[in-house]
């Protein structure tokens, strides 16, 4: 009697966990939108080195190609970053273009404040500006021969210096700084014996060296901007200057034509506007300023490259054509 007593309290406990629901925690919408915000990484646009023009020897040797020392030490810290993967980079194709729109050349004219106003256009949370301060390669030689005999020895020491700052988009202020050094050197050493060379290295390898003390100063550049990134993380998300148009509405879902590469985010919100009229200079008939109403709001649930697809969450009516301005 006493099992079958317990055996039935045993069931209806059973029963009870049976018929009761695990708790799940959800997850609304709000709350998911916010988690991807904390989640995103920061938006990097590098832009070329200024070159200063001290002790600079080394500018002379083809070891970047066309765009020396400025350019290759950039495109070295962009493909660095990419590798390090703790920020999203801007693709050097789409800074080139806004350069050349704002009349900016590449490199050594880019104050803070310009920088500021390149990232906001480029929909880049930071920019980094920077100085290559040494590009130098210093060779000496030693030894000598007599009577035809003897030996002679070359040695060659590469050094590059750089210095790096990144810039907020939102202030203009600088935000972090970070320098690196490297140093690469070799021996050559050759021997003559009645006049002919016995043997030995006399290859010129200047280009290698620089490369490599370039490379180890990039890496320390790296390191130090990439331990920035809870720094960074803290900074306001840059809202892209970027004004994109409605290309499709089904349903409850608006197409724009502007995606990542402009700085169009996931949980970004856009104001979709209708324009009212363009006012024009009377003498030049360029486009001064256009008037727009507000048709609504789209929140973006999916962004790749050139294109977003958001939910309407205010508004309607929408049309192809509309515009699509980031306001959120």
């Amino acid at each position: 009697m006493k099992i079958t007593s317990k055996m039935a309290t045993f069931a209806t406990i059973l029963g009870l966990l049976i018929a009761t629901p695990y708790f799940v925690p959800t997850v609304t919408n709000a709350q998911s939108t916010q988690q991807r915000k904390v989640q995103a990484k920061k938006r990097i646009a590098v832009l070329d080195f200024e070159f200063s023009t001290t002790g600079l020897t080394g500018s002379q040797f083809s070891v970047f190609g066309v765009g020396g020392p400025s350019k290759g030490v950039s495109d070295l810290i962009t493909n660095s970053l990419v590798k390090d993967g703790t920020y999203t980079i801007i693709e050097r194709s789409r800074i080139d273009q806004i350069l050349k729109e704002q009349n900016l050349g590449a490199s050594g004219r880019i104050e803070a404040a310009t920088a500021a106003q390149i990232g906001r256009a480029l929909g880049a949370d930071v920019l980094i500006i920077g100085s290559v301060t040494r590009f130098n390669l210093e060779s000496n030689t030693s030894g000598g021969s007599f009577l035809g005999f003897g030996s002679t020895t070359t040695s060659s020491v590469a050094e590059v210096k750089l210095t790096a700052r990144f810039v907020s988009t939102t202030t203009g202020e600088i935000v972090a700084v970070a320098e690196g050094e490297g140093k690469a050197d070799q021996s050559d050493s050759s021997v003559s014996i009645g006049g002919l060379g016995g043997g030995g290295s006399t290859t010129n390898n200047a280009d290698k060296l620089l490369s490599s003390a370039a490379e180890k100063a990039v890496s320390q550049i790296v390191t130090q901007l990439s331990g920035a990134a809870p720094k960074l993380a803290a900074l306001p998300a840059v809202l892209p200057n970027v004004m994109a148009l409605v290309a499709d509405v089904t349903g409850n879902l608006v197409t724009i034509n502007k995606g990542g590469r402009d700085g169009f985010t996931v949980g970004m919100i856009v104001s979709v506007e209708r324009l009212v009229k363009q006012v024009k200079d009377p003498v030049t008939g360029k486009v001064l300023r256009s008037i727009s109403n507000s048709v609504g709001r789209v929140q973006l649930t999916e962004v790749d490259g050139s294109s977003a697809v958001g939910k309407i969450i205010k508004g309607g009516g929408f049309g192809v054509g509309d515009l699509a301005k980031p306001v959120e």
